[in-house]
Order: structure tokens, then C-alpha cells, then sequence
């Protein structure tokens, strides 16, 4: 798990095949889960697990403390969406999961998306797994599964290890 303390922990943050961060400042400036969020839920879960800080602004590949003014109401909302079957298939996580994370008087939130087991992928959103809505994390992006990887994650749920 990433160990942030520090401002200069922040700093020298890069985003990788498993840690994302985002501003998360939304249009007041206050902090909403982004929309974004959700694509890079599904792929740390369909891949190998991962970070997601909410609340550290990225500007030429550098990153920054920006803070979030009402932690509490976006992992609310986190939860509630999290348990809502139209929005993603699974919910991977415990309150244990989420951290919130003060410095310099700033909060900022650590999320901990564990990897999906085989009967859990594939972890996917609004409802439908095919048609883009499953993603895998290659590097440090999130991309879109095939209809043929996502059937072959299906196939996987109910086949016994070898």
C-alpha cells in the first residue's frame, strides 16, 4: 500500500499500473467522486488490485496537494454507488479500504481496491459487462475489455483451478 504522510510524499507520486490519482474537486470545488472514478475501479479489480488518492491535482506529470473540503460525503456516496448493482457489479470494499488522510490541513482520500477473485470478474458497470463497460489496467491506463476477454472472465467464474 502506498505510504502517504507528506507533501513530499505526494510529490513524488507517479501514476502506474496501480495507482491513480485525481483531483476529485468537483464543480463547486468542495469534492465529489468523480465519473472517472468508476472505469479505474473495474480495472484494479479485473487486474491486480490498486490506489486511488482522491484529492492530489496533477499538472505536468507532477502532482499536488489539492484537498477535499467534505471527505465524508464522498465516501458516502462511494458506498452508495458501490452498492448499487446498475452502477457496478461488484462492491470489493470494506471500510478498512478507505483512509482519509490529513496534511497541512488538507484531506485527502487513500482507497485500496483489492483484485477480484475468479468468481467475482469480471467487475463491470451500468449493468451490462459487454459493450465497454469492463476494464483491465495496462500501464497506467484504464482500457476497455473486448467481448471476447470479458467471456473468457465469464467462462473462468464457474471453471474449477487446475
Amino acid at each position: 500500500m502506498t505510504d502517504i504522510r507528506t507533501l513530499a510524499d505526494i510529490e513524488t507520486l507517479s501514476e502506474s499500473v496501480d495507482l491513480e490519482c485525481k483531483l476529485a474537486a468537483g464543480r463547486d470545488g468542495k469534492g465529489q467522486l468523480p465519473n472517472d472514478f468508476w472505469p479505474t475501479y473495474s480495472a484494479f479489480a479485473n487486474t491486480h488490485g490498486g490506489i486511488i488518492l482522491l484529492g492530489v491535482k496533477e499538472q505536468k506529470r507532477r502532482f499536488s496537494l489539492h484537498g477535499l473540503s467534505d471527505p465524508q460525503r464522498i465516501i458516502t456516496t462511494l458506498f452508495n454507488h458501490l452498492n448499487n448493482r446498475q452502477k457496478v457489479s461488484s462492491n470489493l470494499l470494506t471500510d478498512k479500504d478507505v483512509n482519509v488522510i490529513r496534511i497541512d490541513g488538507k484531506d485527502l482520500i487513500q482507497i485500496h481496491i483489492p483484485a477480484a477473485n475468479r468468481k467475482q470478474k469480471p467487475v463491470y458497470l451500468n449493468g451490462n459487462p459487454f459493450k465497454g463497460n469492463t476494464y483491465r489496467r495496462l500501464h497506467e491506463g484504464d482500457r476497455p475489455c473486448s467481448d471476447e476477454i470479458v467471456k473468457r472472465m465469464l467462462a473462468e467464474q464457474v471453471e474449477e483451478s487446475r
